[in-house]
């Protein structure tokens, strides 16, 4: 049996009204259980903040190879690597749900700007860090006739289809959907577009996405474009360095 107790609140007449017109138009069950669900939203991504400020302020140990990429969660190394795509891709396997921070045991290198054209409940997850850059990335599983694939995917909203980094999965054992032409950086191309499944905090997608080149210095190897976005409703938190997905509502 869960308890509750009672919060008292109190807001404007017309923001009352307000919010008596979305629990109408959304058909919830009340308003009580309308303000809950605002209020369960809020606390999450508070908390997915805090645990962010928690691990900010990390040192490389002496041990670790120079012009080596340090992958950390909870202020412990995960892993160890040249590429920052590769410790991604480790820390979405074994710690999907916890923030990733990535460091460069060398000196600075200049930062490669990149720009691809070519749920129930809400889910919450910190941008993964490297060094002073951020990116919103989250865990991802590829289904299909090699099985399923753990990846660190981010979102690209410039793009109308996803698309998974050349050599990631081998084409060969990938389902065609079809063949198009499509508009990338490159110009228009003859591509082919493949279709698998794709799992988002335990709820299943069938999605079509290309295979193109993705650059190992990115912590991500997919990227999620509008044909699997429009099935969800996003929320970007910059200032925090957060963002959220959950199922679209109709």
């Amino acid at each position: 049996m869960i308890h509750m107790t009672i919060l008292n609140i109190h807001i404007k007449e017309d923001d009352k009204k307000k919010v008596q017109e979305l629990v109408e138009l959304k058909k919830e069950k009340s308003m009580s259980e309308f303000i809950r669900r605002l209020l369960a939203e809020k606390v999450k991504v508070q908390e997915i903040a805090e645990k962010r400020e928690q691990n900010e302020d990390i040192n490389i140990p002496d041990y670790i190879p120079k012009n080596n990429y340090v992958g950390f969660v909870n202020g412990a190394i995960i892993a160890v690597s040249e590429s920052p795509s590769e410790i991604s891709q480790i820390a979405a396997e074994k710690f999907p749900n916890l923030p990733l921070i990535i460091k460069y045991n060398g000196p600075k290198k200049k930062h490669l700007e990149y720009c691809f054209m070519t749920l129930s409940e809400l889910n919450c997850w910190n941008y993964t860090l490297i060094e002073e850059y951020s990116y919103p990335t989250l865990p991802i599983i590829l289904r299909s006739a090699l099985g399923d694939k753990t990846l660190s995917a981010s979102i690209d909203t410039a793009s109308s289809l996803c698309v998974l980094r050349t050599g990631t999965l081998s084409s060969e054992n990938l389902d065609i959907s079809r063949e198009e032409k499509v508009s990338t950086a490159a110009g228009i191309l003859d591509t082919k577009i493949y279709s698998c499944k794709v799992l988002i905090m335990d709820i299943e997608f069938m999605t079509e996405f290309i295979i193109a080149p993705i650059s190992e210095i990115f912590p991500f190897q997919m990227l999620i474009g509008r044909n699997l976005l429009d099935k969800l409703d996003a929320y970007f938190f910059g200032k925090k360095q957060i963002f959220c997905l959950k199922l679209a509502e109709d």
